[in-house]
């Protein structure tokens, strides 16, 4: 295989004005920062001393923001709550240019919301808000009407699921979402999670991480490139999809066509935090799919990504002009 890749320029270039859809669990995520020096005396827990809150786009939405900050035009699906958090997701989003004519505000759900308690960089606690059972059907009519009204207006040049497991994609929306796509002749990037995890069948990319993957096989997974390959095959024999993408945490990205496989080691750099590192490699490596370039590129460039924003505290989604001036 030919080891070179495209210049931090040409790809960024090349994968600039695709437009894309996501279509997922969306959320936000809630940070209460503040100062701590004492312990409460009604109980054995640190008084936190607040003095800022900062709301963030997550899950799927974090996906979007990825997207736009490479220089895509994005669209996102997704139904979120008629409620306060629900508004401010939808106003984060449009703020970042993300068009959010998809997201359906319904009384029958609510905006999953994850609150984290942190003491400086300290994270004291996390308070999850959500409902996660499978959207209604009549939702889920609502959603694909929309669907294939924006399909009639616009040509995307890939789709991605993000599941989270939060209820949006559930066994009978995946199907249809699916048969939607593919009577559009549109490419279908996943970041699977367990409980969907084999439902997603004849996608152009699967992309689990190390842990989901683990426990999807009927059998052990190592990290060296036989296992890595036998359990691709394993996949790709339940799903029939183009290209398998794994994630393997600090040793690197694997990728798997019908043809040939890569193994690349991650990238040495000093990191901060870990969080939304997968968001932004299947962000990179959908539009380099979109695109067409070659797997030494798609797995360079995802694996550079999303190292790249390990760097920063908390969830920092990528950008051109981040990579441009890392290079």
């Amino acid at each position: 295989m030919n080891e070179k890749h495209l210049s931090a320029k040409e790809f960024t270039d090349r994968i600039g004005g695709k437009k894309v859809l996501v279509i997922g669990d969306v959320m936000v995520d809630q940070y209460l920062t503040g100062s701590t020096n004492r312990i409460s005396p009604e109980a054995p827990v640190p008084i936190l001393l607040h003095n800022h809150t900062t709301l963030l786009p997550g899950g799927a939405a974090n996906v979007a923001l990825n997207l736009s900050g490479l220089g895509a035009k994005v669209w996102i699906a997704s139904v979120v709550g008629r409620d306060e958090m629900g508004e401010k997701l939808v106003q984060l989003l449009s703020e970042n240019d993300i068009h959010t004519d998809l997201i359906l505000a319904s009384e029958h759900r609510m905006t999953t919301c994850k609150t984290r308690v942190m003491a400086g960089k300290q994270h004291l606690l996390r308070v999850d808000r959500e409902r996660i059972e499978p959207i209604q059907e009549f939702l889920l009519r609502r959603l694909l009407k929309m669907l294939n009204n924006i399909l009639e207006q616009h040509r995307f040049d890939v789709v991605i699921m993000q599941d989270y497991n939060k209820g949006i994609l559930s066994e009978e929306s995946i199907a249809a979402f699916l048969d939607t796509f593919n009577s559009w002749s549109i490419p279908v990037a996943v970041d699977p999670k367990y409980d969907n995890f084999y439902l997603y069948r004849k996608v152009a990319l699967f992309k689990p991480n190390l842990a989901e993957i683990r426990a999807s096989l009927p059998f052990p997974l190592e990290i060296e490139k036989d296992s890595l390959d036998r359990a691709a095959d394993h996949l790709r024999s339940k799903l029939q999809c183009d290209m398998i993408m794994i994630t393997l945490s600090d040793q690197g990205i694997y990728l798997n066509s019908r043809v040939e496989s890569i193994w690349l080691p991650t990238q040495k750099r000093l990191i901060a935090d870990v969080c939304g590192a997968g968001d932004t490699v299947i962000s990179a490596a959908a539009l380099a799919l979109a695109e067409k370039l070659s797997m030494m590129d798609i797995a360079y460039w995802s694996g550079y990504c999303g190292t790249l924003v390990c760097q920063y505290p908390g969830v920092k989604p990528v950008s051109r002009s981040m990579i441009l001036e890392q290079k």
